[in-house]
């Protein structure tokens, strides 16, 4: 129900959000930041594929082709230069406006009232001070002109020659400045307020998604500075390199950074391995373009990150459609943000490289709408995305609270079901020492003595932890029980343990150590099914390492268990333990051992059994560094000591 609530709520969101977003974007499209009126001059075209065509051959040559009057021409990548005729000119419009941004090269050539033709010039390679009119754009004051008069421009460019070609007085070149300041103001900060937000945020969540995105945006707005013509008004007006530069460089690293998200977020590597390694394809390409274009190949690395851009977007819309057919939900949330703008890279690499008709609008403000719904529709992805998170966490720690409440249970359920007294035997001191791990542990203990005499001690270690752990000691404490009138065997007892466990507990086992005890009779009896070894010391400190054959119980059929008998001496001592004693490890990585735990039993011999086990655990405390409660493995051990 909960899911369902969440998704209703999903689907809300998305009406609300996508219904702004749209109708923003038609206002947008209904209001391009420059005129797109037709305009009544007339245009003519030669192209110079040597360069080396000079005002008065132009002057002498037929044009190639009359472009009937467009004001937006698009010639994709071209190492020609191209001539312009500008006749039939309008009146009461003294200025010339070049609306492009990036083209290496642009000569005006503009009549005076002699009839001579006067060099301006300006373009990208010119720096800002030494331009006719200091603008992002390049624009000239044509003055008054004769009659009839042509205007000749010529242009060159690295990157792809798209512009557009417009006649205005002062007051509409002030009004369409007014409005593209505003426009491109308000981008602009949007997209550094959105920078510092997923900045803060990565800072905050250490997520490698937000830096990846956070240095997505980064690259992705100075490479629309460049492209808009800003980087190089504000930022290095006198260093038109660093402007041609520009526009490869942070678009490939923006592509770059756009792949290492990609991969993360939607997990490719996991999910779809193929496009895993495309992704670091697109990285290592970015990265090896960029430095083409700090070497200066302005041309080569322009057209690269062009073609880029295109086969990416082909990339990403591809990998959306297979996560939309997976129904994976990261792909929703990735689409919906970023389809958009993939659409806009499409249709740009598609204009950059192929001589299609385009516009003012579409060239300038394509990039800046789509990377504003793109931003946009993120934010408001992430914003979704975190609130099911937040409902999926709550979920969990439900769940959790659920398991730990059942944990404990079983835990209290296990330590009450140990035996609550220690039986008594004529001259036997019995110390016991038991510390569970935080969850449910599987080591568990059981005495049996029909009289004063015998006494049967049985210690047994659960395979791994929780409830199942709990469940299987539940198993074995019931087929001890059902061993008493083999008290006297180990081996009967361990091999009657392994008849009714075998099949019943996989894929867990339990590993077991009995040991009995008469005291008339005078003799100990050991058994093993394995278990860490036993350990019996006689009253002059003699160790005797008790090791009898036995394998695991539970996972064998018709196990054979091997029986070892010592006679009794006054003042013995036999130590039973579990790994947890053993294998205990201290901040070196160095575990206890059966070493130190045979020094121990040397060192404290003359102690009284109550000590012996304070110490013990004092001495494991001092080697591990920490607390019992904080071992990762249950701690058990049994004394039993002669007087």
């Amino acid at each position: 129900m909960q899911r369902k609530k969440a998704k209703i709520s999903l689907l809300q969101r998305w009406e609300r959000y996508l219904s702004p977003t749209i109708f923003v974007l038609l206002i947008l499209y209904q209001s391009p930041i420059h005129s797109e009126t037709n305009q009544n001059f007339k245009v003519e075209h030669w192209e110079d594929a040597q360069n080396t065509f000079a005002l008065k051959d132009i002057q002498t040559k037929a044009a190639s082709n009359t472009l009937n009057r467009e004001n937006f021409f698009n010639f994709g990548f071209s190492k020609s230069a191209h001539w312009f005729r500008l006749t039939e000119l309008p009146k009461n419009k003294d200025i010339l406006v070049i609306q492009a941004h990036n083209i290496d090269q642009v000569d005006f050539f503009i009549p005076n009232t002699r009839g001579e033709y006067i060099l301006k010039r300006s373009g990208s390679s010119i720096p800002m001070s030494e331009r006719d009119s200091q603008h992002r754009a390049f624009i000239v004051s044509v003055g008054d002109l004769p009659e009839n008069a042509s205007i000749f421009i010529k242009m060159k460019s690295d990157i792809s020659l798209q512009f557009g070609v417009s006649f205005q007085n002062f007051q509409e070149l002030f009004a369409d400045d007014y409005q593209s300041q505003w426009l491109y103001g308000l981008f602009f900060g949007f997209i550094f307020l959105i920078f510092l937000y997923n900045l803060a945020i990565a800072v905050v969540v250490r997520d490698i998604n937000y830096f990846y995105y956070v240095g997505y945006v980064f690259f992705f707005a100075f490479g629309q500075l460049s492209l808009l013509g800003f980087f190089q008004y504000f930022f290095v007006p006198e260093h038109p390199h660093l402007m041609k530069v520009g526009i490869p460089f942070f678009f490939s690293g923006s592509i770059g950074l756009f792949a290492l998200f990609t991969s993360n977020f939607l997990k490719l590597k996991k999910r779809m391995p193929i496009a895993f390694r495309m992704t670091k394809v697109f990285w290592v390409a970015s990265i090896l373009n960029m430095i083409f274009a700090l070497m200066g190949q302005v041309y080569f690395s322009a057209q690269f990150v062009t073609w880029e851009v295109l086969v990416f977007s082909i990339f990403i819309i591809s990998i959306i459609i297979i996560g939309f057919r997976r129904r994976i939900r990261n792909f929703y949330y990735f689409a919906a943000a970023f389809l958009i703008l993939m659409l806009a890279c499409f249709v740009y690499g598609i204009l950059k490289l192929f001589p299609i008709g385009s516009n003012t609008f579409i060239e300038e403000m394509l990039f800046p709408v789509a990377s504003l719904a793109d931003i946009t529709l993120f934010s408001f992805a992430l914003a979704d995305r975190i609130q099911l998170l937040r409902l999926d966490k709550d979920r969990a720690l439900k769940q959790l609270e659920r398991h730990e409440k059942e944990r404990q249970i079983s835990r209290d359920i296990l330590m009450q079901s140990l035996p609550k007294t220690i039986p008594q035997i004529h001259n036997l001191n019995i110390q016991l020492f038991i510390q569970p791990m935080k969850q449910v542990g599987g080591d568990f203990y059981e005495f049996y003595s029909p009289n004063k005499s015998e006494l049967g001690t049985l210690l047994c270690d659960v395979s791994g932890h929780g409830i199942p752990a709990s469940l299987i000691s539940a198993m074995g404490k019931v087929a001890y029980s059902t061993q008493k009138e083999n008290l006297f065997s180990p081996k009967r007892v361990l091999e009657g343990m392994n008849s009714v466990l075998y099949g019943n507990c996989t894929p867990q086992y339990l590993t077991a150590a009995y040991v009995y005890l008469n005291t008339q009779t005078s003799v100990w009896r050991f058994g093993r099914a394995g278990h860490p070894s036993l350990y019996l010391q006689r009253a002059s400190g003699e160790i005797i390492k008790v090791h009898p054959k036995g394998k695991i119980i539970g996972a064998f059929p018709h196990l054979q268990f091997e029986e070892i008998s010592y006679p009794m001496e006054s003042g013995d001592r036999v130590l039973i333990l579990t790994d947890g004693v053993t294998e205990a490890f201290n901040p070196l990585e160095e575990m206890f051992g059966e070493t130190r735990v045979m020094d121990f039993m040397i060192k404290m011999r003359k102690l009284p059994a109550i000590e012996f086990k304070k110490g013990l655990v004092h001495n494991l405390e001092q080697y591990t560094k920490k607390s019992l409660k904080e071992w990762e493995d249950d701690i058990t051990f049994i004394l039993l000591s002669l007087e």
